[in-house]
């Protein structure tokens, strides 16, 4: 069996004892987790260039993701621009919470299920300003 590479977006500083941040293109630190096997291999931080972005932070956060070669994304929720983007680069996204290592346990268990999706607000539903 090859690795996989799963990303957990972190609440804090990042690693196996932070919390899964419920929110992922303004998450501090990504948690970075090499599985090979069924086990635990490596585990590095990597800052989220989102989470400081003055606009578009989904969008950074994804592609970040993207480009770290990881298959599996896991955090508490996700914007729609980043689900598009995660999305076209093949990312499987599941959602979790409580701390990075339980959420870990829980996708090799696989016990994780997608976010719910439709987060976004009432655009187009008719509710915007009338002049």
């Amino acid at each position: 069996m090859s690795s996989i590479k799963v990303c957990v977006a972190s609440s804090g500083a990042g690693g196996l004892e932070d919390s899964v941040s419920m929110q992922f293109g303004r998450c501090p630190m990504f948690t970075v987790i090499t599985i090979e096997n069924g086990s635990v291999v490596d585990v590095r931080t990597v800052p989220n260039p989102g989470s400081s972005a003055s606009g578009g932070a989904g969008i950074q956060a994804a592609q970040a993701v993207v480009n770290e070669g990881c298959s599996v994304v896991i955090a508490g929720a996700f914007g729609p621009n980043a689900e598009q983007v995660l999305r076209a680069g093949g990312v499987e996204m599941l959602s979790a919470q409580g701390s990075i290592e339980n959420a870990v346990k829980s996708y090799l268990e696989g016990s994780l299920s997608p976010p719910v999706s439709g987060r976004g607000g009432r655009k187009g539903r008719g509710f915007g300003r009338h002049m």
